[in-house]
């Protein structure tokens, strides 16, 4: 029997306005839960038919949003609450590190607190003793174990809580936000202790809002939302479906505000502003827009590559500035239009206008008008953004100028700093061995024939532990926001991507002789570079057939336009009981076409 074992469990609390309400005798002597049999208006359905098991030396991490229903979920495998339905089994000395210092009692010293503590949580007086010193030191305390806990900072107060916890040696350890304890010096701490009892073999279950965490300590994750499973299985897998649908809230509530968000404007309104007239103070919005409106921007819209309305992207990604415009003037010539990005503190990270860049506008007819401004890649790093939109004469006369009043966000599992993300490439002397973050020890970029039976144990090392193998292949001479999406959907298909890259032989053979624009190398770096990607497989053949049947996937993505008769592989996925998933290609980010473009500008 696993250690961790949940069936069917649900929990339900009373609403405050009705837990007041006398409780009947009956229900006191019986222990019932009065939540039971309460009408829906009456709970709040805390968890909803949640089951799953922790295996022993499992390390499980519970993600979810805030109220999701996690810590209530350790609550109950801690025995410190009882579920409303369904069972909750555990198996061995459990140690919850979900309200630390709970039982301290402030007037008394932090040596009496240790044996209060610790024998709450299972130990007895000869094993406090046993442990105290570690313990003490552990925390850092040495100093100040003598003090009253009322005297200790709360940093402190944490810190002793977690020590006395971690050296109760459970065999199940339930952790709640480690990282909120202590300093960046007591977090590593943590996090090394963590690591002492997975290498122990002790079972963890962990909830964080640290999704690096959940990456680089468990073998699994479990995704609660509204008090269910939403997903569960390979932490980078769940992870980036949660991020997913993270983003797609955020898109829908800024898509519901027309892309407005509830913050002050990134920089001072120039004084023209103030020259609106009219009565009374004006509103924020009103002071961050001006101008005679003779040709009004009635409506701004964010588009991304497929032309749906979002405002939530990550970089790479194709976004389009959409504005409507109403022309009042008739015959207006050589209009201005303008448009600029700014962060949060309010640097400028791009702007531009038509007068720059060398456009000039015939005659605008009155009218309804819609100007487009495209970014095919918004190489930005995470934050939320704002734009500037403007519409003016030549010589400054402003028809109408939004500032700051539109925006966006920018997530990115990547937390690089500063504004823009610029394309680069790392490189190495030989004497230098490179891993990416997560390949699990394993080498970055391409296969060689040394190392293919390193891939091939790799593989079955992950089928072992319940992994999808998902694969797609290509040229990727020239890595663009199409290429981007299908890796990033294919990637979604599973739970580790493999990519078949074609050799520069192979792709001169059925590109061309001006193919590729990249060599092998350099393309197996960029695409082991995405964090989409996890593995970058060269083969010389011009078709990935061979490829295909060494790897074995389990999901077979094509991009494009394909019938099923054509794609290469299919029936050798399909009879060994594999799927096949096509994606089709944004319009216009065909390679071919968009190097004969660039080749025609620049010849």
């Amino acid at each position: 029997m696993d250690p961790v074992v949940l069936e069917n469990v649900s929990k339900a609390y009373r609403r405050y306005a009705y837990r007041r309400r006398f409780q009947s005798l009956k229900s006191v002597l019986l222990g019932r839960d009065r939540a039971i049999g309460a009408s829906s208006s009456q709970v709040i359905q805390a968890l909803d038919g949640v089951s799953f098991s922790v295996p022993a030396g499992g390390t499980v991490g519970i993600i979810g949003s805030n109220g999701s229903g996690k810590s209530t979920l350790l609550k109950l495998i801690a025995g410190i609450s009882k579920p409303t339905g369904g069972t909750v089994t555990t198996r061995g000395r459990i140690a919850a590190l979900i309200e630390l210092g709970a039982g301290f009692h402030p007037e008394i010293s932090g040596r009496e607190n240790v044996f209060i503590n610790g024998i709450m949580l299972g130990l007895s007086k000869q094993e406090i003793n046993r442990r105290f010193e570690e313990i003490v030191s552990f925390a850092g305390l040495e100093e100040f174990i003598e003090a009253p806990v009322k005297t200790y900072s709360s940093g402190m107060y944490m810190r002793l809580g977690f020590s006395v916890a971690v050296h109760v040696d459970p065999e199940i350890l339930l952790i709640d936000e480690i990282l909120a304890v202590g300093d960046e010096a007591f977090s590593h701490k943590c996090v090394d202790r963590i690591r002492n009892f997975q290498r122990r073999g002790k079972t963890i279950v962990l909830v964080t809002h640290s999704l690096d965490m959940v990456e680089g300590l468990c073998d699994r994750a479990i995704w609660i939302d509204e008090g269910a499973v939403r997903d569960s299985g390979d932490p980078r897998r769940v992870i980036d479906a949660y991020l997913l649908d993270v983003a797609g809230k955020e898109d829908a509530e800024l898509v519901e505000r027309g892309g407005r968000v509830e913050q002050d404007a990134p920089a001072e309104e120039p004084e023209a502003a103030e020259e609106d007239a009219g009565a009374g103070e004006p509103t924020e919005p009103e002071r961050r827009r001006w101008g005679t409106r003779e040709i009004e921007i009635t409506a701004v819209t964010l588009l991304d590559g497929e032309g749906s309305e979002r405002y939530v992207y990550q970089p790479g990604q194709t976004m389009t500035i959409r504005a409507d415009l109403e022309v009042t003037l008739d015959g207006e010539k050589d209009i201005v239009f303008g448009v600029g990005i700014f962060d949060a503190g309010g640097v400028c990270c791009y702007g531009t206008n038509t007068d720059i860049e060398g456009l000039r506008t015939g005659e605008v007819q009155p009218g309804p008008h819609t100007v487009s401004f495209e970014i095919p890649s918004l190489d930005l790093v995470e934050g939320t953004y704002f734009l500037d939109l403007a519409v003016h004469r030549k010589d400054g006369y402003a028809f109408d100028y939004h500032r700051g009043l539109h925006s966006f966000r920018i997530r990115s599992r990547l937390k690089d700093v500063g504004i823009v993300r610029l394309a680069h490439n790392w490189s190495f002397s030989e004497g230098i061995a490179v891993t990416t973050a997560h390949s699990d020890g394993e080498p970055a970029g391409s296969e060689t024939p040394e190392t293919r039976g390193d891939i091939t144990e790799y593989l079955d090392r992950a089928r072992a532990e319940g992994r999808t193998v998902v694969f797609t292949n290509g040229c990727f001479d020239l890595l663009h926001s199409g290429h981007i999406r299908v890796l990033q959907r294919a990637r979604a298909e599973g739970d580790l991507l493999v990519v078949g890259l074609n050799s520069d032989d192979s792709v001169r053979r059925l590109k061309g002789s001006k193919r590729p624009i990249l060599p092998q190398d350099e393309r197996a770096a960029i695409l082991s570079a995405l964090e989409c990607v996890d593995r970058v497989l060269p083969f010389e053949e011009d078709t990935p057939l061979e490829l295909i049947r060494r790897v074995r996937p389990d999901v077979l993505v094509k991009g494009g336009d394909w019938t099923p008769e054509q794609i290469v592989g299919r029936k050798d996925v399909e009879a060994a009981g594999g799927r096949v998933v096509v994606i089709p290609l944004l319009a216009g980010r065909a390679t071919t076409a968009i190097i004969e473009t660039i080749r025609e500008r620049y010849s």
